[in-house]
């Protein structure tokens, strides 16, 4: 079971580096360096500069929460599994308040795109509502980290050398 277990866990960690890589660390950011680029070029009003900083925010959260979730996987190191938790749930609603208000915008000021004439919005919606997918699978591997066998047996080891730690015998100060 323990063995089960432990392929698992790395299986999930895979999948979760491979789509945080795929979607907030190209497609949220190269969303976002778009809406930059427009605006710099005089395309898009200036709401857009805000709605890319929101997205290149969130895309950061969670490829660091990926990366800290990652690094948790060690029993020694689940301290990083607290920031992995924040930057999954920070990062994922940082990007979709952007993916919102772009939408919202986008209905409201902009046609449809090509011969089909598909809304501005839902293209968008279709490449960056994904994200979710990363930022879950991370939630799932930060817990599954503290809960694990060998993070309990590690907390369990750690709790009793501290106990000993504080209960051995002073030190005899006057040579008695």
């Amino acid at each position: 079971m323990k063995r089960t277990s432990r392929i698992l866990r790395r299986i999930l960690a895979v999948l979760t580096a491979v789509t945080a890589l795929i979607y907030p660390g190209f497609m949220a950011l190269m969303s976002a360096a778009g809406w930059s680029y427009n605006v710099r070029q005089g395309n898009y009003p200036a709401v857009f500069s805000t709605l890319a900083g929101w997205m290149y925010a969130g895309a950061v959260l969670l490829l660091l929460g990926t990366l800290a979730g990652l690094l948790g996987m060690a029993a020694k190191r689940q301290v990083c599994n607290l920031p992995a938790l924040c930057g999954a749930v920070l990062g994922a609603a940082c990007c979709m308040v952007a993916l919102y208000r772009f939408c919202g915008y986008a209905d409201a000021h902009f046609s449809g795109i090509g011969e089909s004439m598909q809304p501005v919005s839902e293209l968008y919606r279709d490449r960056l509502l994904p994200i979710l997918l990363p930022a879950f699978l991370l939630l799932v591997l930060a817990v599954w980290n503290l809960v694990n066998d060998d993070a309990r047996e590690w907390r369990i080891t750690r709790r009793r050398q501290r106990e000993e730690a504080e209960n051995r015998e002073a030190p005899k100060i006057l040579g008695e």
